[in-house]
């Protein structure tokens, strides 16, 4: 016979709830996940989907009731911010680039709120972004994510040790951002910095010429017409992206 006491349902509790607060933590950071079209109600649904999942497959849970619950607390939240702000440099990288060409494109004045983050955000730094939610869905993602959030629980453990978190391994994920998104943008910072000389010697050439109000239009069509041309190899550009950012893990196991 299967008798439920107080001890009964605090184990249970306790092995629910530290996974639930992993998770939780790295949805609410996580790209595409944390976008404010998708509900509180959702993350949250999804949260406690995965840990009742995965609850039974880990070891006897620290109790709640426990002196290191406090720590263990805060080693959840640290562990699942860090794995999502860590696959949130990856579009990061895609809105840098299109900060990049909006400055060269002269489309720096071209901003709109942005329902995401409700400030101005730049045009092109926007549109890349979408195409990198579209991009993240269609390599799977998604799947990737939660694939990430169920194998943190064989590196780092529920306990109360912060040492498997690696803060240099996130610092590295910044200089990464900045590279990929000048990789994206350079072949249309090319294009445009070609288009620039030509109108330097158009404009020595033919001084009666306007540059100012023709040099405006040429640049943006250039812009648009080779950030058009790019477009087919976004999708080779984020699945590259993806695969760099796994090679700088954010956690290790315990020393």
């Amino acid at each position: 016979m299967f008798l439920i006491n107080s001890a009964t349902v605090l184990t249970f509790a306790s092995a629910f709830v530290w996974p639930f607060i992993r998770i939780l933590a790295m949805l609410s950071t996580a790209p595409v996940f944390n976008h404010r079209a998708v509900p509180r109600r959702v993350r949250i649904g999804l949260a406690m989907g995965i840990a009742i999942i995965v609850s039974p497959l880990l070891p006897p849970p620290v109790l709640l009731n426990d002196p290191r619950a406090m720590a263990v607390l805060f080693q959840q939240i640290a562990i699942g911010i860090a794995m999502g702000f860590s696959m949130r440099m990856i579009f990061a990288a895609f809105e840098v680039a299109g900060d990049l060409l909006g400055l060269q494109m002269g489309l720096a004045f071209a901003q709109f709120i942005d329902p995401q983050r409700s400030s101005p955000s730049p045009l092109i730094g926007s549109f890349l972004g979408l195409l990198a939610s579209l991009a993240f869905f269609t390599l799977n993602g998604h799947l990737l994510v939660i694939a990430a959030i169920i194998k943190s629980f064989e590196i780092a453990p529920v306990s109360d040790v912060f040492s498997h978190i690696r803060p240099e391994r996130i610092a590295a994920l910044g200089s990464l951002m900045f590279m990929l998104g000048l990789q994206i943008a350079l072949p249309v910072i090319t294009a445009l910095m070609s288009a620039n000389i030509m109108l330097g010697v158009l404009a020595r050439a033919a001084p009666q010429l306007n540059i100012m109000s023709i040099g405006f239009a040429v640049t943006l069509l250039a812009g648009f017409y080779v950030l058009y041309l790019s477009l087919p190899f976004l999708s080779i550009t984020f699945d590259q992206a993806i695969l760099r950012t796994l090679e700088v893990p954010v956690l290790q196991p315990a020393r």
